[in-house]
This record gives structure tokens, C-alpha cells and sequence, in this order.
């Protein structure tokens, strides 16, 4: 799951805190940087100031979702207040202001966002051991370096509180953050993990499993699933082997399954219970059965 900061214009951002906003459209006048590792479900976090601050830091994030090319007309007919402006010939004027030569481009590229969440307090570069630069004017990717740092960012924002005013008029903002720490947590853990010693066809199982189990696939991974509800987070992996193979897939299975159990409750996590589930269509190993049954009777 890739992770930008996205320099952001402070009154459109207020704006959009003030209306409890969770969808929103950012215009970007040129289109010479493509979010090239970029796709649907990543995060965006917004790098502004604040009112109290002169001083640059992430203030909330939203989702990526799509990305269209359109002119003023059109964004505005299209987004409406989910540009960030009341008006129309506010936006205008935004747009003029930041564009060098005071044009407003025949058509921009227009980032639609959802499910934002936003921060009582930034959460500044250095909280999260983060360099970044006083000269950016657009965007950086956060987690070509360093991929822990999502979720620093995201730890320290849970520590200053999710933003009162803007989550009192969704209701949803707590849970899609929650949500969201236990997907960065679970890809940093599964990108820690020694691959599994599939072949071919082994793979192409364990892919269709995961796919028939309806959950959501761990960024990074093929086939470990999850599912997150309210009090509850389910873990659901699969167990494919030949015959010749299968006591070290045995093994493979039970140190994975303790990985994930071990790092998760290191990790802190706001889950009261975690379960885990074997994903098969063979009869699944009597000792991987008993084996998880006790892990879940534990939790």
C-alpha cells in the first residue's frame, strides 16, 4: 500500500474539515507527475498548515480512487463543493492563484478522494523521524524509503485523537481510520514473512482460495485474507501442498500463523479478538485443525 504527502492548500482543507467532508476532488494544474505506484485504496495525506501554524504537517488523509481530466467547467459541474470552494468563481480564482502565469488550464487532472480522515492536531515530520524537504510544492512518496512510516504517521495520530468536529458529522471517520492502521500493520508484517514454497500450481490454488473467500487480500501478498470487523479482526490463509511436500508445508503454516499472532499483538492494535481461519479444498491436516482451534480458544 504506497503512501503520499500531498502538499495541500490550507483554506480548501479547512473547508473540507468544517463539512465533515469524507469525498473531495484535488485539481493539480499540471500532469507531468503521474502517481506512477499509485493505485485504488491508497492514502493521501493531507501537508498543509493550520490555522495556529505556519509551519507545514499532515492534517488528515483521504483514499484514492480515480483519476479524470477535466476543465473548470467541468470539475465544478462534475464535483461541485467536493472541489473545496462554495462557488464556482471561487475555485476560479483559487486555480489563477496558483497557477504561475495566472491562466487557468484548458483541462487538469482531478484526484477523487474518499473516505477522508482528519487529525485534531498535525502530525509533524519529525514526530515520525521523517525528512522533508521546505522546497516541496507538490508531492513526495513516503514509504520509498521507508516503508514503516505510514504507520508512525498514523500511530502518532491516533495519540493526538481523530478531529471532534469532522468525525461528529460522519460518524465513519474512526472506524475507516481503524481500518486503516490494521491494513498498514498487517502489510508490514506479511512483508516480513518468508514467502511460501509454492510451485506453480500450488500458487494458482492458494490464489483461487483466498479469491472464493471473499475477504481482502494483504497488500503485498497473493492469498493472505482478512476480514475487518467491529470488535473482531479475521486472518484466513491457505493450506495447498502435494503429498511429498507436506509435512514442511505443515511447518511453513504454523510458523506463519504464529508470525502474524505474535507481531499483531506487538504491534498494539485496537482489536479486541483476532481469529484465524485455514483456507483449503482438500481436507485440511488434523494437527493444523487442533492447532488453530487452540490459538482461537486463547484469544
Amino acid at each position: 500500500m504506497s503512501s503520499i504527502a500531498y502538499v495541500t492548500d490550507e483554506n480548501m482543507i479547512e473547508y473540507f474539515r468544517l463539512c465533515g467532508a469524507r469525498e473531495m476532488n484535488f485539481w493539480r494544474l499540471s500532469s507531468r507527475k503521474d502517481f506512477t505506484r499509485f493505485q485504488k485504496g491508497d492514502l493521501l495525506f493531507f501537508y498543509a498548515r493550520t490555522p495556529r501554524s505556519r509551519k507545514r504537517g499532515f492534517v488528515g488523509y483521504a483514499h484514492y480512487d480515480s483519476t479524470n481530466r477535466l476543465s473548470l467547467r467541468g470539475m465544478w459541474k462534475k464535483y461541485g463543493r467536493y472541489n473545496g470552494y462554495e462557488s464556482e468563481q471561487l475555485l476560479q480564482e483559487a486555480i489563477g492563484r496558483a497557477a504561475k502565469d495566472r491562466k487557468i488550464p484548458e483541462k487538469m487532472n482531478c484526484l477523487y478522494l474518499t473516505d477522508a480522515v482528519f487529525f485534531s492536531n498535525p502530525v509533524y515530520p519529525g514526530e515520525v523521524g521523517l525528512k522533508v524537504s521546505s522546497q516541496l510544492e507538490s508531492y513526495m512518496y513516503l514509504d520509498q524509503d521507508d516503508s514503516h512510516v505510514t504507520v508512525r504517521i498514523l500511530r502518532a495520530a491516533e495519540q493526538k485523537g481523530i478531529d471532534i468536529w469532522s468525525s461528529s458529522q460522519s460518524f465513519e471517520s474512526e472506524d475507516v481510520f481503524r481500518a486503516d492502521e490494521i491494513r498498514q500493520q498487517l502489510t508490514e508484517i506479511q512483508s516480513a514473512i518468508p514467502h511460501d514454497r509454492w510451485n506453480a500450481k500450488e500458487r494458482s490454488r492458494a490464489v483461487r482460495l483466498s479469491a472464493e473467500s471473499g475477504m481482502e487480500i494483504v497488500r503485498g501478498s497473493v492469498c493472505d485474507a482478512f476480514r475487518i470487523q467491529k470488535e473482531q479482526l479475521s486472518i484466513a490463509l491457505p493450506f495447498v501442498c502435494q503429498e511429498k511436500n507436506r509435512q514442511a508445508q505443515i511447518r511453513d503454516y504454523f510458523g506463519k500463523v504464529m508470525m502474524y499472532r505474535i507481531q499483531l499483538k506487538k504491534s498494539g492494535l485496537r482489536i479486541p479478538k483476532i481469529i484465524f481461519a485455514i483456507l483449503h479444498d482438500e481436507e485440511a491436516p488434523e494437527e493444523l485443525l487442533m492447532f488453530i482451534r487452540e490459538i482461537n480458544e486463547e484469544e
